[in-house]
């Protein structure tokens, strides 16, 4: 091979060598653009999933009551005769920073075990607010004041609604007992569960123990 043609295939074995390293070159850029392009889609979907994790987070902190006392208000008489709560006074506070609740969003639900045949009982209903001052329903048009302290009435269910074992010698509570609610074990020395719920917001738990059926007696 003579000294041009060695010239001319160093050329061409140089400019192959160039072309490949370009190739390669161009295809780590669409790469790295590829890359960047899912990183930040990830960091957009990351911080859309913050921000709206945030947004509940605040909403459910803010948007909850604070139950100062629950308080015997009416009492009644299960089917074997024994003194129980009938009713409740539930007085609560608007947590501070609280926004846009409104009566009609306040709802309760009491639980507790029946019996071992009937098992878990549910009491649920909406919570009407109260003037604690006045007594006087607040509208369900107006808002409820952050700080400000009202009070509703939960009523708890019946357990022998239909009296179909009343005076028939089968005063248990057992699986021929309809609607159970929590009156029946409303009586001293038992323990029921409270919830409230804000729509939209959060909501507060609470253990509530009849330590005695005396009406105005505390039960936290």
């Amino acid at each position: 091979m003579d000294g041009e043609s060695m010239e001319t295939y160093r050329n061409r074995e140089e400019g192959s060598i160039g072309i490949g390293a370009m190739i390669v070159f161009i295809a780590l850029i669409l790469v790295a653009a590829v890359a960047s392009t899912i990183i930040i889609k990830t960091a957009e979907e990351l911080q859309q999933n913050a921000e709206q994790t945030s947004s509940d987070t605040r909403q459910q902190i803010s948007g909850k009551v604070s139950i100062v006392d629950v308080i015997a208000a009416t009492t009644g008489t299960d089917i074997i005769g024994t003194t129980n709560i009938a009713t409740m006074d539930v007085i609560f506070r608007i947590s501070s920073g609280s926004m846009g609740i409104y009566p009609p969003d306040l709802s309760y639900y009491v639980t507790c075990e029946i019996s071992a045949a009937l098992g878990l009982a549910v009491d649920s209903g909406d919570l009407e607010a109260k003037d604690l001052n006045t007594k006087v329903a607040i509208t369900d048009s107006t808002e409820l004041t952050a700080g400000t302290t009202y009070f509703g009435t939960v009523t708890l269910g019946l357990t022998d609604s239909d009296g179909s074992n009343a005076g028939a010698g089968d005063e248990t509570l057992d699986g021929d007992d309809t609607d159970p609610g929590c009156a029946s074990v409303a009586t001293t020395g038992n323990d029921l569960n409270m919830r409230i719920v804000v729509e939209g917001g959060g909501e507060t738990l609470t253990e509530l123990k009849v330590d005695s059926v005396t009406l105005g007696t505390s039960m936290m």
